[in-house]
């Protein structure tokens, strides 16, 4: 999508399915190291094997994953002002190499007192690639109406070097 929808146009049937995205060894390892997962079950490959019969993806990387396909997809781009919640339900593992799509309905909405915007809620289903759900949830964004205008773009000042 290059733009995504305004509020008017979530409705009752709507739904779409993103694009897939495969969560790499090395996505799964920087993953780690940024964020300090640092227990065994994803840092020493014996113990993954043997506990989970190979290498699991944190749920939070899946999370992350499964956003960006709803950003890289444009469902909100342009038209979403922030995201409210997020209600995660890890229902299933997802390992290293894995392919995860995100399947998304319309569930409700509702005008806030600002007539330019509403909120949306909106149902995921994170099915990876052997057709497990591994994360249900629901999320809630402030999402721009058709009366919404957009900021006059200020100037940037710039001050003369000395």
């Amino acid at each position: 999508m290059e733009t995504g929808l305004y509020f008017e146009e979530y409705e009752d049937g709507w739904a779409f399915e993103t694009e897939s995205a495969t969560i790499l060894e090395d996505h799964v390892r920087a993953f780690v190291q940024l964020h300090g997962f640092k227990t065994p079950t994803y840092t020493d490959p014996a113990y993954m094997q043997a506990a989970y019969g190979g290498r699991m993806v944190p749920g939070m990387l899946v999370m992350c994953t499964a956003e960006g396909l709803v950003m890289n997809a444009g469902v909100t781009r342009r038209r979403g002002i922030f995201l409210m919640e997020l209600t995660p339900k890890f229902k299933k593992p997802v390992y290293a190499g894995d392919t995860v799509v995100n399947c998304i309905s319309f569930k409700s909405k509702r005008l806030t007192s600002r007539p330019d915007r509403g909120v949306v809620v909106t149902s995921h289903q994170v099915i990876t690639n052997r057709g497990d759900i591994a994360i249900e949830y629901d999320s809630v964004r402030m999402i721009r109406t058709r009366l919404f205008k957009e900021p006059a773009e200020q100037a940037i000042l710039c001050t003369p070097e000395s």
